[in-house]
This record gives C-alpha cells, sequence and structure tokens, in this order.
C-alpha cells in the first residue's frame, strides 16, 4: 500500500496519465471532424469535395484552438500565483478536472448527433479551467520545486520524457482504436469513452496522490534553495563568530547591525538573490519566437498529412503523431548525454537548430518516408523550451517559479495562438501552389529564436560586465549610510573594514 501510495505521488505518473488520455482525444477528435466534413460536402465532385472538406477542417481547428488558448490567459496567470500562495497542487487539480468534464462532452456530441460546433463550447470551458497552459505551468513548477539547480535541467525534460512515451503509447494505439471500437455502431464514441476513464485517473492521482512539497508552507512556498540558503548562512554565522577576534576593530553596534541583519536573512524563506530582468526576458523572448514557429508549424502539419500528396488514414495518423512524441524520448537522451560537455544556453542552441533543419527537410516533402525523414532530423526540437524554463528558475527567486512559470506559459500560448492563426491562413491561401510555405517560415523563426540566447550566454558568461547597470542593490539604505551587511567568511584571509564596508569581500551573501 505504501509502494503505491509513493508511486501514485510522483508527478510524472500524472504526467504520463493526462497525455494517454489527450492522445487518444487528439486522433478521435481529428476523424470525428473528418468524417462530419466528408458527409458535408458528399455531393460535390471528387476535387472539389477534398478541397472544401480540408479547408473546413483547418477552419474548425483554427477557431477551435483560438478558443481553447486565448480563454486560458488569464486563468493561468491566477491559477499560477494561487500555486505559489496555498498550494502547488491546486494549479494541477483545477486544469485536470477541467479537462475531464470538458473532453467527456463529446462522447454526447457522436452519441446524439449534435452539432460540431458544440465543440467550441467545450474548448471553452477547458481554457477557463486554465487549459494546457496553466496545467503545464503547475507541472513545471512542482517539478523545480523538488530539484536542485544542477539537476533542474534533467527533471524538468524527465517530465518532458514521460509525456512524451506516454503520448506516442496513446497515439499508436488510438489509430488501430479508432477503427476496431466502436459504441452503438458511432465511431469514435468508444475512443472518447476510453479518454475520459484516463483523465479521470489523471484527476483522481493528482489530487489524492501528489503531496505538497515539505518546503511548502501556509505562508507561501519554500524552494530547495532557500534551505541551502538557510543552512549556508548558519555555516557562516559560525565562521563569522570564529574569526571574529581576528577583526577585533569592528565596534559593538556594527557587529550588532550585522548580526541583527544576518537573522533577518535567514528570516526571509525565498532568499534574497537580485534579479537582473534583462537575462530573465531574453530567454523569454527566445521561447516565444521558437514557440511561434514551433505551433504554428505543427499546427499545420496535422492538416498537411490528410491530404495529397500524403493522404493518410487513421492508422497513418496515429504513427506520424507516435514519431513525433517519440522526439520527447531522443531529447531527453539528448540532455542527459550532453549536459556533461554542454551548457543550458548550448542545449537550447542545438534543439533549435535540430527544429529548423527538420523542417526546412519538411518543405519538401512528397512521399512517406520522407516525412519520417524529417521528423528524426527533429530528434532534439524539445530540448529548447523545458531548458529555457530552467534557465529562468536559476535567475529567480523560488518562491515566484508559480507566477514566473504561469506568465511565460502565457506568453507562449499567446504566441501559439497567433502562429496557429496565422499560418493556418498562410496555408488555405498557399495550399494549392506552395503547400511548404509554412514550413519555410517555421524554420526561419526557428533560427531567429538563437539571437537571444546567443546575449544570454554572454552575460552570463561575463556577469561583473552587466552587474552595475542592470542589477539594483537590494539594500539601499545600507550602502547610503555606508553600513556593513552580514559577510561570509569562508576564507582565512583577514580583511580590512574598508574592504567589508564596500560590499568587496569575497562571499558576501548579498553580491551578484
Amino acid at each position: 500500500m505504501e509502494m503505491c501510495q509513493k508511486l501514485f505521488s510522483h508527478i510524472e505518473i500524472v504526467v504520463c496519465l493526462q497525455q494517454i488520455a489527450g492522445a487518444v482525444f487528439d486522433t478521435s477528435l481529428l476523424m470525428l471532424v473528418r468524417e462530419r466534413s466528408n458527409s458535408t460536402y458528399a455531393n460535390s465532385t471528387i476535387s472539389e469535395s477534398q478541397d472544401q472538406q480540408h479547408a473546413a477542417i483547418s477552419r474548425f481547428y483554427m477557431i477551435y484552438n483560438l478558443l481553447l488558448r486565448i480563454s486560458s490567459v488569464l486563468p493561468t496567470y491566477c491559477l499560477g500565483k494561487l500555486g505559489d500562495q496555498k498550494c502547488r497542487k491546486i494549479t494541477i487539480c483545477v486544469p485536470l478536472l477541467g479537462y475531464l468534464v470538458s473532453r467527456s462532452l463529446p462522447l454526447f456530441v457522436i452519441l446524439f448527433d449534435l452539432p460540431l460546433k458544440v465543440m467550441f463550447a467545450t474548448a471553452l470551458m477547458n481554457g477557463l479551467s486554465g487549459g494546457s497552459s496553466a496545467l503545464w505551468a503547475g507541472f513545471m513548477a512542482f517539478a523545480s520545486e523538488a530539484s536542485t539547480e544542477e539537476k533542474r535541467s534533467i527533471q524538468l525534460n524527465r517530465v518532458k520524457l514521460a509525456s512524451g512515451v506516454s503520448a506516442m503509447i496513446g497515439s499508436i494505439a488510438s489509430g488501430h482504436l479508432f477503427i476496431y471500437f466502436k459504441i452503438s455502431h458511432d465511431q469514435g464514441a468508444g475512443m472518447m469513452f476510453i479518454s475520459s476513464i484516463f483523465y479521470f485517473f489523471s484527476f483522481a492521482c493528482s489530487f489524492w496522490g501528489l503531496k505538497s512539497s515539505p518546503r511548502q508552507t501556509q505562508g507561501g512556498s519554500q524552494g530547495y534553495s532557500s534551505l541551502l540558503d538557510g543552512e549556508q548562512q548558519r555555516d557562516n554565522d559560525q565562521a563569522t563568530d570564529e574569526i571574529q577576534p581576528e577583526n577585533a576593530t569592528w565596534d559593538e553596534g556594527q557587529s550588532e547591525r550585522s548580526r541583527l541583519l544576518g537573522n533577518q536573512t535567514r528570516d526571509n524563506p525565498g532568499g534574497d538573490r537580485s534579479v537582473d530582468k534583462i537575462t530573465v526576458a531574453l530567454p523569454f523572448t527566445a521561447g516565444i519566437l521558437y514557440q511561434l514557429g514551433f505551433s504554428g508549424a505543427l499546427d499545420v502539419l496535422s492538416i498537411f498529412v490528410l491530404k495529397d500528396p500524403l493522404s493518410w488514414n487513421a492508422v497513418w495518423v496515429g504513427y506520424g503523431n507516435a514519431t513525433g512524441y517519440a522526439i520527447f524520448i531522443t531529447s531527453f537522451l539528448g540532455v542527459v548525454v550532453f549536459s556533461r560537455w554542454l551548457k543550458d544556453n548550448d542545449l537550447i542552441v542545438m534543439g533549435m537548430l535540430s527544429f529548423s533543419i527538420g523542417m526546412l527537410i519538411m518543405a519538401f516533402v512528397k512521399w512517406t518516408f520522407l516525412y519520417f525523414i524529417a521528423r528524426a532530423l527533429m530528434i532534439f526540437a524539445l530540448i529548447p523550451l523545458p531548458t529555457i524554463r530552467s534557465v529562468i528558475s536559476k535567475q529567480i527567486k523560488d518562491t515566484s517559479y508559480g507566477k514566473q512559470f504561469a506568465i511565460l506559459q502565457i506568453f507562449l500560448t499567446l504566441a501559439g495562438s497567433g502562429a496557429s492563426l496565422a499560418f493556418h491562413n498562410i496555408y488555405n491561401s498557399t495550399q494549392d501552389q506552395y503547400p511548404s510555405v509554412s514550413f519555410y517560415l517555421s524554420s526561419v523563426i526557428g533560427c531567429l529564436a538563437i539571437i537571444p540566447m546567443i546575449f544570454v550566454e554572454r552575460r552570463l558568461s561575463n556577469p561583473p560586465d552587466f552587474q552595475d547597470t542592470d542589477v539594483k542593490p537590494r539594500h539601499k539604505r545600507c550602502e547610503k549610510r555606508n553600513r556593513p551587511i552580514a559577510q561570509n567568511y569562508y576564507s582565512t584571509k583577514k580583511r580590512q573594514p574598508n574592504d567589508l564596508i564596500s560590499g568587496r569581500a569575497s562571499g558576501s551573501i548579498f553580491s551578484t
């Protein structure tokens, strides 16, 4: 019993159940929209019918994705902030409950032959509960809080690995189950029912299985690094007491102020880390650009495979989705292997190049085997976004993970919505003459996303060059009055009072 409780307390289990449910639902929804479009334009000629069906499918997904993403913006921020203040589980459980309710309703659309426009209401309901934006912000905040800075990139990519493997399994199975599993001769109803069952289990595991981090209190969350800061501060105080006789020139008033300031630092669970806003904004920019190219291309790709020259059926759609999810595995292995020699920024650039090259090859796809070759070249395409979150988390306080990740997810959602609208319109306008224009554009945007990461690498490699201009000191009163601040006495070298007052002593807990 204890083993089961421990197993379901891992965030990866919730991610797996949710992704299997999502993969089954996505295949079922695509096939449902395709069948309804076929019946609507059945009386047209073959060529006209195919074009009209394709345009109808593209128009449906454009509206559906916009409603789903735009409606989730405000709930994502509110849930992320509430998760920081109260409990991380809120940011996970509420969106999963919305998934369970909204994605159970399409079962009635199939069984009672309701209009396809009812699906827009389910998308709106899903978005108002937070949707995938709030859910993934919660997943990443939960995983970040449970990891150290050294292992954070691997931990966040491990969550994406669990997502990819489970979604790949669901995609492979969904194509076959869609054909053979029926309820009352309604194709797709059985798949919707299976999807609802998995959503129920994912919600149950998140509600009863996940345990709030022991570092999270009623007043907010205390991250792992906060505890390390507290332990390090206590060691600093012990070292201060040992070296105190060597610094007898300090008067009692200065020592008392230093001890009081040290106690105040220990009482601050979030630490006192100065935040370089530009260094945080640059990864945001890179992530948004990458999301523009990535999301827009994948939205078009799901429709591109249904028309000539590929013209896939449900089975091949399942295989195609499975190859996309297999990239989760290769991306995780890439992080595990190459993180021994490469830094986070290098991994991000490697992933962006992998995606851009794969999309460039996708622009020339005319046969099924070439599609899989292009997918194979994108083996590291999922490294950038989780690693960007890792870079950002190392620049901010751990008590604001939920809010910052929610803000990032909101920007990514807006970027994905804009990309979906733009890329669908571009594809609809060029699908007859130049259907690959969207893939060319995606490849170019992916390359542009590398530029901000180059500046991030420069700033992180040479922090003194930007320290005085970008990072404002957090203890202005102490600097104005030339008061000493709490110091780190790990070195046995005797320090002069002037050095300590100027804040240049090595190891100062307030130095950036």
